[in-house]
């Protein structure tokens, strides 16, 4: 009986076969036949595209028959019970990738019937009596046993994606079923002394056959080994030079070296750590040994240990290059977080002991899968490996060398964490810890593969989570640094974008949730990928997503909406260029009204927007033509609740349009007076003189009565009412006024202010100056400048103003109980004080 790695290769071959191979189509062997320039023109005039409709249903035909071989066969192998996840991921990818293919073609059919369709729809509806050209009805039949045709392919392709669908589901249920069998394989307990002892044993001839593997392939094959000296001592030759260069000439320019100066600078220099003490090196390591893998100097199980170390020290390198650049362990002034100086020694510590234990079990697991190990030494190895990272992990993740006790200080208001008791980074150490105890139990029951799985899982996660965290902070402290007004980067984005400091506040807010949401986004792809789902699992559940869903005849996609939010904002964004545009580089050249400015922006405005919902509506998939209905649905509402609303928006399209007020006017509606600021869809804001906004209504606008002291133009007229007392000259003081008047630079010329004798009083004679301002605007300045220049000159020419003549009438009564209190009364002595009996003074 083959293996199965062999059945499936041997399968493969097949499919790829069938996949491969597509219609051959017979080539002309003369020479063409010529061709008058009418005869093409004919020709050209015919169906259009026909030749090309043939060739791909008959190529459709072909790929029909193969892609249903295909899936047979992946039907077939699929079932098997003895396939690994390797195997059954590989034939996963092999049938997303078929239905991919058989999606495309159908995408191809159902342009290919939209298109038949249109011509259906050009020749118009059928009459009913059944008379029309021969021609017509020809063609009309031809396009109709198309359209049958080409539908009927579009089905068996259908039929065709559900079968694959249905058996990607049922690889992913075998799948899930052979890790549950392998996790929950359990293996003879490590704690029995035989097992252990045989466990030991197996161990000690295992390592000793890995480390003469790579020593006994090379000197079988010497000569293959010697023609690869030159092109591997030229790689790892470049990769030293490199990590030289970083080491001798990066490291002491940009490392960290004297004072840190600012925190841009310990960033700068935790990145060239980074580079020195962790790429570096893993070049120097890598590059040798992809050389030797690609030129096939080593085979079997010599190759897989030599790539095994490889990788292992690689990410080893990596890691601690990483680790080392944040928390600078010898050199405090540039250490990026705020850990004390004994929290990161151990730290340091226990991170080098615990990658290294790390590292070297993942070597030894990764070589062990090519090898036929014994139960006892699985399970032994399970409870070594368990035991050695969780003692490690446990120790690391004291709660004293993360997080110091510091107590707030007087005044300090408690963090969230500490007023709800809920902190998130004790809820992950606890985590931690009670994965890794689980792993150790696992190993002690006999669970070997549950334990590894778990254990090394947690680690990979645990790294994971270090890196994206690490990364994250880096990126937000680099965005900070260039929204830090006094930095060279902030004031180099100034220069080069000519953005003020709020812009880039706001940039970089929005820049740092764009972050945030990446970091989310690569934590759940690495956690997927971590727990064992493939590149081809995750393209399938992207895939899935992007279909999206129908909604009657419309398919809504992510794809679509994305699309249609883009088209709106960019849509949007063309607008407010337009309005921006005519602001500041248009209207300021041209002689037009504020107002008129306002309502032809406002209008750019309200145009654009309603082109950009239509635009993305468009782009989502919706036909417009159904948008009848949803008028019709909004009627109903307007119906019963959105009148006033829909009142409201109605007239501030009537205010743009007719503009009874524009922006700038000075009107009076009611008890409130002041300037009108802005037209909105709905209300129009009007600020008072004493500088509050007051909120009213469009359709109050349009529906009451108001004053618009400058609606046609800014001429206006105010009256300065002054008193003359009778023993003045009342043409004498007009005259005074008049020429007051002239004087004034903001009073009109024409209509010339005039005087107005009002009439007389008791008190004096009243006389009215009546002015024309050019903008009445400024009437509170000139009413103000008039009243001081007329008190100053009336007093200057000796002309007193009037005071009133005021009696006071005081009843008997009064004055006596004012002057000796009250008086008590005697009803003897009662008597009625004579009518008129007042006092007069």
């Amino acid at each position: 009986m083959l293996r199965p790695a062999l059945l499936v290769g041997v399968v493969f071959a097949v499919v790829a076969w069938c996949l491969a191979a597509g219609p051959t189509h017979a080539q002309p062997t003369g020479p063409q036949s010529t061709n008058t320039l009418q005869d093409a023109f004919t020709r050209s005039l015919g169906p259009p595209a026909a030749t090309d409709n043939d060739d791909l249903l008959e190529q459709t035909d072909g790929d029909i028959a193969r892609w249903e071989q295909a899936l047979d066969v992946f039907r077939l192998i699929g079932g098997r019970a003895d396939l690994s996840q390797e195997q059954l991921a590989v034939i996963r990818t092999q049938i997303v990738d078929t239905k991919t293919l058989i999606e495309e073609r159908r995408r191809q059919l159902d342009a290919l019937v939209t298109q038949l369709h249109a011509q259906l729809d050009s020749l118009g509806p059928a009459p009913d009596d059944g008379l029309e050209p021969e021609a017509v009805q020809r063609r009309r039949n031809e396009l109709t046993d198309r359209v049958r045709e080409v539908e009927g392919r579009h089905k068996e392709i259908g039929l065709l994606i559900e079968l694959a669908d249905q058996l990607v589901e049922r690889i992913g249920v075998a799948r899930v079923a052979e890790l549950r069998d392998r996790l929950f394989s359990q293996y003879p307990t490590p704690l029995r002394p035989e097992v252990f002892l045989t466990g030991l044993r197996d161990g000690l001839d295992v390592l000793g056959r890995i480390i003469s593997a790579p020593v006994i392939d090379l000197s079988r094959g010497l000569e293959r080994s010697l023609s690869a000296l030159p092109p591997l001592i030229t790689v790892t030759l470049i990769a030293v030079a490199i990590w030289l260069a970083a080491r001798l000439w990066l490291e002491p320019r940009f490392g960290p070296y004297g004072e840190p100066g600012s925190y841009s600078r310990r960033v700068l220099a935790a990145i060239v750590v980074a580079l020195s003490r962790g790429v570096a090196p893993a070049a120097v390591i890598a590059a040798p040994v992809f050389v030797i893998d690609q030129l096939a100097v080593t085979s079997g199980l010599a190759t897989i240990v030599l790539v095994s170390a490889q990788e292992a020290l690689v990410r080893f390198l990596l890691l601690t290059g990483l680790i080392r650049a944040a928390l600078a362990p010898h050199n405090t002034p540039w250490r990026l977080p705020d850990i004390p100086d004994e929290s990161v020694s151990v730290i340091w510590r226990r991170s080098l002991i615990l990658l290294t234990t790390l590292h070297v079990a993942l070597f030894l697991i990764e070589v062990a899968q090519n090898l036929n190990i014994s139960p006892e030494l699985r399970s032994g190895f399970a409870l070594v490996f368990s035991v050695l990272i969780a003692g490690n992990l446990l120790a690391l993740l004291r709660r004293g060398y993360w997080e110091p006790q510091v107590q707030a200080a007087d005044g300090e208001e408690e963090s969230d964490d500490a007023r709800t008791g809920i902190d998130p980074g004790t809820v992950i150490r606890w985590l931690l810890i009670l994965v890794s105890i689980a792993g150790v139990a696992f190993a002690l029951v006999g669970y070997s593969e549950a334990s590894i799985w778990l254990v090394s899982k947690l680690i990979d996660v645990s790294f994971l989570a270090l890196a994206l965290v690490m990364a994250r902070g880096l990126v937000r402290d680099l965005g900070g640094i260039v929204d830090d007004s006094t930095t060279r980067a902030h004031r180099w984005v100034q220069r080069m974008t000519g953005a003020g400091d709020g812009a880039i506040t706001r940039t970089i807010f929005w820049f740092n949730i764009l972050i945030d949401l990446a970091t989310f986004a690569g934590a759940m792809l690495g956690v997927a990928l971590i727990v064992g789902m493939s590149a081809g699992d995750l393209y399938l559940i992207v895939l899935r997503a992007l279909e999206g869903f129908d909604v009657g005849t419309v398919r809504i996609s992510p794809g679509s909406l994305l699309a249609g939010l883009l088209a709106f904002f960019v849509a949007l964004v063309i607008t407010r260029m337009i309005q921006r545009a005519l602001v500041r580089r248009i209207f300021p050249h041209t002689h037009i009204d504020s107002g008129v400015q306002h309502s032809v922006t406002a209008g750019i405005g309200y145009v654009g927007v309603t082109l950009a919902l239509l635009t993305a509506v468009a782009t989502v998939g919706f036909d417009l033509s159904n948008l009848a209905l949803i008028a019709g649905a909004l009627s109903v509402g307007i119906g019963f609740g959105l009148q006033a609303i829909v009142n409201n928006f109605v007239s501030g399209l009537i205010l743009l349009a007719e503009r009874p007020i524009k922006v700038g006017d000075w009107i009076k509606i009611g008890n409130y007076e002041g300037t009108v600021k802005r037209i909105n869809v709905r209300a129009t804001e009007i600020q008072t003189f004493q500088r509050s906004e007051v909120i009213i209504p469009n359709s109050e606008l349009i529906t009451s009565a108001l004053i618009n002291y400058t609606h046609k133009d800014k001429y206006g007229r105010i009256d300065i009412a002054v008193p003359v007392s009778y023993g003045e000259d009342p043409k004498r003081v007009g005259d005074i006024l008049l020429e007051l008047a002239s004087e004034h630079p903001m009073v009109a010329t024409w209509p010339e202010p005039y005087l107005f004798f009002h009439g007389f009083d008791d008190v004096a004679m009243r006389l009215q100056l009546r002015v024309y301002l050019i903008d009445i605007n400024n009437f509170l300045t000139v009413t103000n400048d008039l009243h001081f220049a007329v008190a100053e000159r009336l007093r200057a020419a000796g002309i007193a103003f009037p005071r009133p003549h005021t009696d006071t009438r005081l009843r008997r009564d009064d004055v006596q109980e004012r002057m000796l209190g009250p008086v008590a009364t005697d009803a003897r002595f009662d008597h009625q004080a004579p009518k008129g009996g007042e006092m007069d003074s």
